[in-house]
């Protein structure tokens, strides 16, 4: 009994550590215009664990714009069956254009207007 209980703080405690009510989407495809910025995606670490190593003031040129680390929060995996804490991937548009770009692991569909 006492391991189940541990079991589910662990895996809820962690999530805690994260913002809960920031809820993470993602996105397949986003359309935008010049200057806006966007969450597209949510970088998580193992289930029911922050990500590690994750630096706040990384950025990722792409060909229309730029990608960073926005704030905490959770996102709902598949893999993890259910929510688990993550970090905001968020895009933010240079130029007009159209391009694919590749965010932990997943293809995401952008327009620039």
């Amino acid at each position: 009994m006492f391991r189940w209980i541990f079991a589910v703080f662990v895996l809820f405690g962690t999530v805690a550590l994260a913002d809960s009510d920031n809820r993470i989407p993602f996105h397949k495809s986003v359309d935008m215009k010049v200057g806006e910025s966007m969450i597209v995606h949510g970088y998580r670490g193992e289930c029911g664990k922050r990500p590690a190593n994750v630096d706040k003031n990384r950025t990722r040129d792409t060909k229309l714009g730029v990608l960073s680390n926005g704030r905490w929060g959770v996102t709902k995996s598949r893999t993890c069956g259910g929510w688990t804490p993550a970090v905001e991937i968020v895009f933010t548009a240079r130029k007009k254009g159209r391009e694919t770009i590749k965010v932990a692991g997943e293809s995401i569909s952008v327009r620039v207007r």
